[in-house]
């Protein structure tokens, strides 16, 4: 189950984002507003929270793809399972690195959450890829893509870290 302190992270994030204007917290964490009403249930039942009689947002074919990936990966079906997987296929969408746009403190951290929630996703990434790299690479072999970058490697100030010689 995800703990307080990692749903806190990620609430946090999303909550400066909507308070900076970038969209309701449903489209921010990628879940309707009767998921969060769950989510926080279980983790934060006296937090106010916005936005929670807003639909689920619409998903773009990649962060659908994605999702799919990490529930498939993982091998889990629990609601958790699919809240988390939700949530970082949106937040794969942004532009930096997955663990920054889910507020975390490290990639050390979102791959401990990782390994800890959906421990299958985290074998099948045994080369230890960064996760948006991981997340596409498997969806382009799967769909027989010979070569597949995620949307915002383009525009990223460490790409050629990501796509130096392995």
């Amino acid at each position: 189950m995800l703990s307080r302190s990692d749903f806190a992270c990620i609430l946090d994030h999303a909550l400066a984002e909507r308070e900076a204007g970038q969209g309701p917290l449903t489209e921010r964490l990628g879940l309707s507003g009767a998921e969060i009403v769950r989510l926080r249930d279980r983790w934060s039942p006296s937090a106010e929270l916005p936005d929670l009689s807003l639909p689920a947002p619409q998903y773009s074919a990649d962060q659908q793809a994605i999702a799919t990936l990490i529930l498939w990966r993982a091998g889990a079906t629990d609601d958790e399972a699919r809240w988390l997987a939700a949530i970082l296929a949106r937040r794969a969408m942004e532009r930096r690195h997955l663990w920054e746009d889910c507020g975390l403190p490290s990639r050390v951290a979102l791959s401990g959450l990782i390994a800890r929630y959906l421990p299958g996703l985290a074998a099948a990434n045994s080369q230890n890829m960064r996760w948006k790299k991981f997340f596409y690479r498997q969806i382009c072999s799967d769909t027989a893509f010979s070569l597949c970058l995620s949307p915002t490697c383009d525009d990223c100030e460490e790409r050629a870290d990501c796509f130096a010689p392995e």
